[in-house]
């Protein structure tokens, strides 16, 4: 399982069978996928998700040290960053999602940082965040974070086999 920082809470999420998939960072329908029709999924999806208006950001930084984001949406070991929210900066979207497509995935350690870049309107309280973790189509995990203003947090560390 995942190592992860301090104050980081492992959720037992719920699901509906059934039910329509929300953009949200969670499997809402107990399918064993996250976002299904939003985001892509492959050998390995992290997928975050908040509801505020603040902008926050995924990082994602492979067994080789490159890190996928905004700033760098592809890197040569497959992962991309397939959705990009700005929260109530732009167009009120937040979830972002990294993906390896199936069969990309090096194996080694994966590093997960989440960034409180901006409050937009969200004024100046902390924004829950909800990060999910899938390797090979399984759940590694769903964790969330309360990310003050401004704060980077290295969240969770993986690895593949």
């Amino acid at each position: 399982s995942p190592e992860l920082v301090t104050g980081v809470v492992t959720m037992s999420p719920s699901c509906t069978e059934g039910v329509p998939e929300v953009l949200n960072g969670l499997d809402d329908n107990c399918n064993g996928q996250v976002d299904e029709g939003f985001v892509q999924s492959g050998a390995v999806q992290i997928t975050l998700g908040w509801s505020t208006p603040a902008d926050i950001d995924l990082y994602v930084t492979d067994p080789f040290n490159q890190v996928v984001s905004y700033q760098n949406r592809n890197v040569d070991s497959g992962g991309h960053l397939d959705r990009d929210a700005r929260g109530g900066c732009v167009n009120g979207e937040t979830t972002e999602n990294v993906y390896w497509p199936s069969g990309s995935a090096p194996r080694g350690t994966y590093r997960i940082a989440v960034h409180n870049f901006s409050a937009c309107e969200a004024g100046g309280g902390p924004t829950r965040v909800v990060v999910s973790i899938m390797v090979g189509g399984q759940a590694l995990g769903v964790y969330q974070y309360d990310l003050a203003p401004e704060q980077r947090v290295d969240l969770a560390t993986f690895t593949v086999q």
